[in-house]
């Protein structure tokens, strides 16, 4: 029996000690008074150690949750923004080379109105497709040949002015030499003065240079030169300009450099007429 009594005598001093914990703790939660006791200022040293832990560790985990929410979410929005940057770059350069191709178009008809009246050919666009090594298109092959209607010395021109003529051909393709090439030579006449005649030829360092028939004849800097008609082109076709006049030191010959008026060192469409040309 007296085992008894000494569980409820333990029963009954726990529950003292948990009410008095009670007691304690709703007072430290209470609304704020004036003095605190002994034990509440005890337990609250004790819990607010505690308290601003878990509040700052509760605060840097939310912190950090938020800067891994937000690192993914830029890392998406980066990849999405740069793959509308590449369908933009593609779209712009699509545009580039339309406009480029409509431009060649443009002045290849233009080209045509250098010919002068009478003159019967047909004309047959085409592209470039490959080119002797180097940077200038001294020799060059294009997408078209005798399929089409290409003969050898066919006349090839670019949109503003006379680049060469063909020299080998396929059924699909063709080699054009052009007239910067070392092994070409073309007629040509002053354009202000159809009087002022002479020979043109290129060079193995891609240059054209020549001399006039008549050593007494007027040839300046900034004249522009064309095709004479002698030969395998027909008249009328721009060649270049002049860049230097000198006379040789006997004065019978004056030899010239002339800038051509194609850039040979960028190629794409061409323009082919066939050489056997009749006058009306």
């Amino acid at each position: 029996m007296a085992r008894k009594g000494e569980k409820k005598d333990r029963s009954a001093i726990i529950i003292a000690i948990v009410a008095i914990v009670l007691i304690i703790v709703m007072g430290v939660t209470a609304g704020q008074r004036e003095k605190l006791t002994v034990v509440e200022k005890w337990v609250g040293n004790v819990i607010s150690p505690i308290q601003r832990g878990v509040s700052a560790g509760a605060s840097n985990i939310s912190e950090g949750l938020s800067s891994i929410f937000n690192f993914n979410r830029i890392k998406k929005e980066n990849v999405e923004l740069q793959k509308q940057v590449i369908e933009l770059e593609k779209e712009i350069t699509t545009v580039q080379l339309v406009r480029d191709e409509l431009e060649e178009l443009r002045e290849l008809k233009f080209a045509l109105n250098y010919i002068e009246d009478g003159v019967k050919y047909s004309p047959i666009t085409a592209n470039v497709i490959a080119k002797t090594p180097g940077n200038w298109f001294n020799i060059f092959t294009i997408n078209a040949g005798e399929k089409h209607g290409i003969t050898t010395n066919s006349i090839v021109m670019a949109g503003n002015g006379l680049i060469g003529r063909v020299y080998e051909l396929g059924d699909h393709w063709a080699k054009v030499v052009s007239i910067i090439d070392n092994n070409s030579s073309i007629s040509f006449q002053v354009q202000r003065d159809a009087d002022t005649q002479g020979i043109l030829t290129g060079s193995i360092t891609n240059e054209l240079s020549g001399y006039l028939f008549d050593p007494l004849a007027e040839v300046v800097v900034g004249d522009k030169l064309i095709t004479s008609g002698l030969g395998n082109f027909p008249k009328g076709i721009p060649i270049g300009e002049v860049i230097d006049v000198a006379k040789s030191s006997d004065q019978l010959l004056i030899t010239i450099k002339v800038q051509p008026a194609v850039n040979f060192n960028r190629m794409g469409k061409v323009i082919i007429m066939t050489p056997d040309v009749t006058y009306e």
